[in-house]
């Protein structure tokens, strides 16, 4: 059952890139970032308090500082990567998360790169350049730049996530509804304040905005913490590669995206990373805590 609820997921998350393409044909990126994450936060607090937990943080520092790099940056980010550039190619900048994950955790954490790890990054950082392409400063660069940023933020918020966890044992449930709340503050004064072109309501951006922020936020990170009192974390950490795939075989149906040469060997490069990393994690979930060492939501 629990493997069937990865397959689910992993299809939930690779789903949301494309609909989330589809909805910023009538939306804003800010404004349909804010308007996902409110929906996500509204059902993640109706949980908690159905489950009766304890509603005030007990931590604002952690809350606001991890908030601040897996809401605002990470979910800022994917957002106005997607609105000018493609859904597949978005997702694999995206997921350069884990290596990232590795360079912060190294002074923060005082987590060093082991073996295995170091090959990984190397191929991270190569394919990174040849999706980027910083050699070629026109065309779509900014939204490549955008889905880095995105990467980096998730990568950043899962290390103060950890950070954290080390002082306090906090809630997941908990923590992430605070963070996601403390992030979209921002986004959300930017969004009241500046003249931004209004959404374009409909049936149709109705359902597709319930899915981005009911469906793949709240529910496929509550369906993810589910599947971590099941599986490994290692194991569940498998998804993340598949991910990317399925992003990349939709958007190629779906909207045509066209990858150039040095793009489909970049994302090569970052796949044979990723996998590098997930088998090192397979290797060592036997001893490692699934809630500990999981991301503390999902990207994009």
């Amino acid at each position: 059952m629990a493997y069937a609820a990865l397959v689910l997921l992993t299809l939930i998350w690779g789903g949301n890139w494309i609909v989330m393409k589809l909805a910023l044909a009538d939306a804003n990126p800010v404004t349909f970032n804010v308007q996902r994450t409110w929906v996500a936060i509204a059902i993640l607090f109706v949980v908690m308090i159905a489950r009766r937990r304890r509603l005030w943080p007990v931590d604002w520092t952690a809350i606001i500082v991890t908030g601040l790099f897996q809401t605002t940056m990470n979910f800022a980010g994917t957002t106005m990567a997607l609105a000018g550039g493609g859904a597949g190619r978005t997702s694999v900048l995206v997921f350069t998360m884990p290596f990232w994950t590795l360079l912060i955790a190294w002074p923060v954490l005082h987590e060093r790169l082991r073996g295995a790890q170091w090959l990984a990054l190397a191929c991270a950082l190569i394919g990174l350049l040849l999706v980027v392409e910083p050699w070629e400063w026109h065309g779509d660069l900014a939204p490549k730049l955008w889905a880095v940023l995105s990467g980096l933020g998730w990568g950043a918020g899962t290390v103060c996530a950890k950070y954290f966890q080390r002082r306090r044992n906090f809630d997941p449930l908990h923590f992430i509804a605070w963070q996601m709340l403390a992030g979209v503050l921002p986004l959300t004064l930017i969004e009241s304040v500046m003249p931004l072109e209004p959404t374009h309501w409909s049936i149709r951006q109705v359902v597709l905005l319930i899915y981005v922020g009911g469906v793949s936020t709240a529910a496929g990170f509550l369906l993810w913490l589910a599947i971590l009192r099941h599986l490994p974390a290692g194991t569940a950490s498998l998804n993340m590669f598949a991910i990317p795939v399925v992003a990349l075989s939709a958007s190629r149906v779906i909207f045509g995206e066209v990858l150039s040469r040095n793009e489909w060997l970049g994302m090569a490069a970052i796949a044979l990373g990723l996998v590098i990393l997930t088998v090192r994690a397979l290797r060592s979930s036997g001893s490692a805590d699934p809630l500990r060492d999981a991301p503390p939501a999902e990207g994009g």
